[in-house]
């Protein structure tokens, strides 16, 4: 594969993964023009370095979590009076129903993996829940189910996981659907985007597990396409943080919409692409 398609690729992942204006979306576009069977397990691969780039982007809500939740085992009242004890079992309750629902959803829409049709309605989808959180009120505390919480309620952990889950359609966004429920329950910016981040690093594992036994790539290509996904990676979150502090995220619809309109435009006019 040459390695322009290469670093393509590994930058779409690791920008559009955690932006997030949708991973998949994106490598199905890819695709219309790069050889699709030229990939090999190359993508599985790329999964891993997003990953990575997401545990580095929000490693200290990850070490906060996982210290104060070990304390939190012997000591049950912080889990209500230390958010980072809190924020570990919002990750743990997330990541559990979204495996779940990940699991019974994408037997269902895999399918369409490369579908321009699906990836275009799933990019119109995510766009239109992006653009929602314009709807937010200009101070976003503590809104709804999380009222009064340091984090999410039991109830909002799993609305986030299920959401999550459902992001396994092609053209959604793992990031972006995460956040989106979390910033409508009323968690603040900062956690949300750092919590959006590490419920979608289990997944990422695990599609890199799915399809690691694929083979036969250069370890050149391995390197330079793990690179390119983590510095990818790296660069979106920080514009993620940006937009979301800002109050436009919204913004990205600009982006997703007209994209998912082409998709589907295009699937229209060659139907043998559908």
């Amino acid at each position: 594969m040459p390695l322009l398609h290469v670093a393509v690729l590994a930058a779409l992942q690791g920008l559009t993964e955690a932006l997030p204006v949708s991973g998949s979306g994106h490598g199905v576009a890819a695709r219309l023009w790069l050889d699709p069977g030229a990939a090999g397990g190359l993508p599985a691969l790329l999964h891993l370095g997003t990953a990575l780039g997401l545990v580095v982007a929000a490693r200290r809500r990850l070490a906060a979590a996982l210290g104060e939740g070990v304390r939190a085992i012997a000591r049950p009242t912080l889990f209500r009076a230390s958010p980072a004890a809190h924020d570990a079992v919002t990750l743990l309750i997330g990541t559990v129903v979204s495996l779940l629902v990940s699991a019974a959803t994408l037997p269902r829409v895999e399918m369409w993996a490369a579908s321009p049709t699906a990836a275009g309605a799933g990019l119109c989808a995510a766009g239109l829940a992006l653009a929602s959180t314009g709807l937010l009120p200009r101070h976003l505390g503590p809104l709804g189910p999380g009222a009064g919480r340091p984090g999410p309620s039991l109830a909002g952990a799993v609305l986030v996981g299920i959401a999550h889950g459902l992001a396994v359609f092609p053209g959604a966004s793992r990031v972006g659907a995460a956040l989106t429920v979390l910033l409508w329950i009323g968690v603040r910016p900062g956690r949300a985007v750092d919590l959006a981040f590490l419920l979608t690093v289990p997944s990422l594992v695990f599609a890199f597990a799915r399809h690691a036994g694929q083979g036969g790539i250069d370890p050149g290509v391995i390197a330079l396409g793990l690179v390119l996904a983590f510095l990818g990676t790296l660069f979106a979150s920080g514009a993620l943080r940006t937009l979301v502090e800002r109050r436009r995220l919204g913004a990205l619809a600009l982006w997703n919409l007209p994209l998912g309109l082409a998709m589907l435009a295009y699937a229209h006019a060659l139907p043998h692409a559908v």
